[in-house]
């Protein structure tokens, strides 16, 4: 499928994108179709073997979640000397054995506000390997994303880090815990901080857009969402 792509364009002398490329003839498919579970545009995979870059993190966790690969299988070629698709450089993505697997999974994050969110309990349900940048931080844990509400910033069963330390700010993706009886059990969503006042936090979902009113007389807590480039120290 490829051979006449690497004929055409001989620096193409990427372990990433030829693993990339093993993984797309494994599962049978074309690089359009391969895109299109990644959640990127049609021709993106013709374009990057085209250019012989290897693509950001963002765009590999993407790759990685679409096509059902490891992340580390994906970057294994990718070294401090590879250049990404905007010309600087890669980071190198740890082996597995170097990231501790001792991040807590608390549970699953509702997309949906707010009836059917997860109910949080203070026993990890896993534990998932903690990324470079987190080495050493206190208290981060993880949730998985339910509900289709934040696609496609975040999709069902993404794997989400949150700090109950870092600062929130305007427009940052946020975990809010309710409870909404004195007895009930807690619950999560997910979404973007908009605004707060004195009675009411908001938080906006992407599908369909909406904001949402959280009473504070509910809130238990509302933690910052890392970014990757917060988890990969870039």
């Amino acid at each position: 499928m490829f051979d006449r792509i690497a004929a055409d364009n001989p620096h193409m002398e990427n372990e990433v994108l030829d693993t990339i490329k093993q993984v797309i003839d494994e599962l049978g498919i074309t690089p359009e179709e391969a895109a299109k579970r990644s959640g990127l545009e049609r021709s993106y995979f013709r374009k990057l073997f085209e250019r012989g870059t290897t693509p950001k993190l963002d765009t590999m966790r993407k790759i990685s979640l679409g096509l059902d690969v490891p992340l580390d299988r994906l970057s294994g070629g990718a070294r401090s000397s590879d250049k990404n698709e905007n010309g600087s450089k890669t980071l190198r993505i740890p082996d597995r054995h170097e990231m501790p697997n001792d991040v807590p999974v608390l549970g699953t994050a509702a997309g949906s506000h707010l009836r059917g969110a997860f109910q949080l309990t203070t026993d990890p349900v896993d534990f998932v390997r903690r990324p470079p940048a987190l080495m050493g931080a206190r208290d981060i844990y993880s949730l998985y994303v339910e509900g289709e509400s934040m696609v496609p910033q975040f999709w069902p069963a993404d794997l989400l880090f949150i700090s109950p330390h870092k600062p929130v700010k305007v427009g940052d993706p946020v975990v809010i815990q309710s409870q909404l009886t004195g007895n009930g059990a807690i619950e999560a969503t997910i979404g973007i901080f908009l605004r707060r006042s004195t009675d009411w936090i908001v938080i906006q979902k992407h599908n369909p857009r909406a904001e949402i009113e959280i009473s504070r007389a509910t809130l238990i807590s509302m933690h910052k969402v890392l970014t990757m480039n917060e988890l990969f120290g870039v």
